[in-house]
């Protein structure tokens, strides 16, 4: 009846708007987009691109931060589900901490779309780079540097990002008959700039055995391992070249400039606003898209002396 209704309303020459037509159809015209923190500088490149997204339908976008008050809370984001109050999520990061928001979500069928998960998930359509593929065009570029030392810190062990980019680098210099030793590797608690710093600390004690080249899981870690580098009168890139993953805007801005392996978050952050969009009406779309990232060199990184 309600469709019969307004292909007669259309006949007469009124044209409702998206609005009319969600609340005919039952929806909210309104999406959930989770995150860890609005504060991250990847994220805010991302919500961007939704918001480019969005500007071209009437839709509305409601935001979380789970940690808001630097304690994990993911009670409003459990009221959106229960109650309905969006017609599907976003959820940027996911953790394994988050597998039971995911879970409810998949009971309460509301579609749902994880970017950059840190987990592996399964009946959930993703959005990923291609991180395995952009730790082996990082180790190219170090080698090639004549780099044959090289050193890494991810984010948390638990990352399937930090994993799979360590995954690449380790993958490209091996090839080029590099092999990265066991003390070289570590991971942080965090993908911040902080735990970049302390790891600096970590790193710099080694005095007489210390790497050529350090690649931190993200820029973030990178910025903050620079800092505390310099701190300690250790110059970059001419005692130690760094390069990272992310391509956020603060690694340009920094000095020296940031080598990175850079996401198109801005474009992720669009096709995850159009696979929600599919989902919510009723298609299945479940599958993983990957994205490739593009090298960006700057000043960081330089020929081993």
């Amino acid at each position: 009846m309600k469709a019969r209704l307004s292909r007669v309303i259309e006949s007469l020459g009124y044209k409702p708007s998206r609005t009319a037509r969600n609340l005919s159809l039952g929806l909210k015209g309104c999406i959930g987009v989770v995150v860890d923190s609005i504060q991250d500088p990847w994220f805010t490149q991302l919500l961007t691109g939704m918001e480019e997204e969005l500007q071209s339908r009437d839709i509305s976008l409601m935001l979380l931060s789970l940690e808001l008050r630097d304690t994990y809370d993911p009670t409003i984001a459990f009221e959106w589900i229960e109650e309905r109050r969006v017609d599907g999520l976003i959820i940027a990061k996911c953790h394994r901490r988050d597998k039971a928001l995911v879970n409810a979500a998949l009971d309460a069928q509301l579609p749902i779309v994880a970017v950059a998960p840190d987990e592996t998930l399964t009946n959930v359509a993703v959005l990923r780079a291609d991180n395995v593929e952009a730790g082996r065009t990082l180790g190219g570029h170090l080698a090639d540097l004549g780099h044959t030392r090289v050193a890494f810190a991810g984010g948390p062990s638990a990352s399937v990002e930090s994993r799979h980019r360590l995954e690449g680098l380790r993958d490209e210099l091996g090839k080029r008959g590099i092999r990265m030793r066991k003390e070289d590797v570590c991971f942080c608690a965090s993908y911040d700039a902080e735990d970049g710093a302390r790891y600096a600390e970590t790193l710099l004690q080694q005095q007489r055995t210390r790497p050529t080249a350090v690649v931190l899981g993200s820029d973030a870690l990178a910025i903050g391992f620079i800092r505390a580098a310099q701190q300690r009168g250790v110059q970059v890139p001419r005692d130690l070249s760094v390069a990272a993953f992310d391509g956020i805007p603060e690694g340009a801005r920094s000095w020296p400039g940031l080598t990175t392996m850079a996401q198109p978050m801005r474009e992720m952050g669009r096709d995850a606003c159009r696979r929600l969009f599919t989902a919510i009406s009723a298609t299945d779309e479940r599958a993983v898209a990957h994205y490739s990232m593009t090298l960006v060199v700057r000043e960081s990184t330089a020929a081993r002396r």
